[in-house]
């Protein structure tokens, strides 16, 4: 995914709407930065990352700090987000149901299921986090390597290259940042059926990254379609627990 420059508001609306996957950064509980792919979308000329409620990592993160940057089709957005957290498929339906068809084929066949919006609630209900485009930056190169910091106020987020080694704990990559820091690499199948990623947590020292701890894996899992029913299983019964939380944190964005 070669990306291109991105300067004003009006090329940022253009490359994140046409822009598939992005990097979406912010600051964990301990204070060192986090990043995950994610689908990235424009509503009301800003830039919105969403989870569905079966996941409150990041929603969470963003709660408790709300810097956050997002690296998406060649753009580098940062600045403060705005939460939201709506229960039923109103946000979603308003804001990035057209996006997310266009962008995330399987949700084509999760959205046609009879009955989705009761079955799946899960799925449609999102909290998304609203991010203005003020703060919009070039950001050329691919962005299936990229490596997340803390540099000044917000978060950044700088594309490797995407070839780099990284079985290696030790990963040279073009910073003068010194500290902590988290390296993601992420796949994906060309109809998003499979998704990986291998995230590095660890510290930059003279111009080298230097692994603490992995998670993840980039092996592929070609999941069958029994496979894919199961996730659906276990994530709606994760959302059900999550659920007593997501609607304090509803009432909170509502009042």
């Amino acid at each position: 995914m070669m990306q291109n420059m991105c300067c004003a508001k009006a090329d940022a609306v253009g490359a994140l709407d046409a822009a598939s996957v992005g990097v979406f950064a912010f600051v964990g509980k301990d204070g060192r930065p986090r990043a995950c792919p994610v689908t990235p979308y424009v509503y009301g000329g800003e830039a919105v990352v969403s989870s569905t409620l079966a996941f409150t990592a990041k929603v969470a993160a963003v709660r408790r700090d709300a810097r956050v940057a997002l690296l998406a089709g060649g753009c580098l957005v940062r600045g403060r987000a705005t939460l939201d957290v709506d229960l039923t498929s109103k946000a979603f339906d308003e804001r990035v149901r057209h996006q997310e068809l266009r962008k995330y084929p399987p949700s084509r066949q999760i959205l046609a299921i009879p009955g989705h919006r009761r079955l799946l609630w899960w799925y449609v209900g999102r909290a998304s986090m609203a991010i203005p485009l003020g703060d919009c930056t070039g950001a050329p190169g691919s962005d299936r390597m990229t490596v997340s910091f803390t540099d000044g106020e917000f978060p950044r987020i700088v594309p490797l290259d995407p070839a780099a080694d990284v079985s290696s704990d030790e990963i040279p990559v073009p910073l003068r940042h010194e500290g902590a820091a988290c390296l993601l690499v992420h796949d994906e199948e060309a109809d998003m059926s499979d998704l990986r990623q291998l995230t590095l947590h660890g510290v930059v020292r003279d111009g080298i990254f230097r692994a603490e701890r992995r998670t993840g894996s980039l092996d592929p899992s070609h999941p069958s379609t029994l496979d894919q029913l199961r996730t659906l299983r276990a994530l709606g019964r994760a959302a059900r627990k999550n659920r007593p939380v997501l609607a304090r944190w509803a009432r909170e964005t509502c009042g």
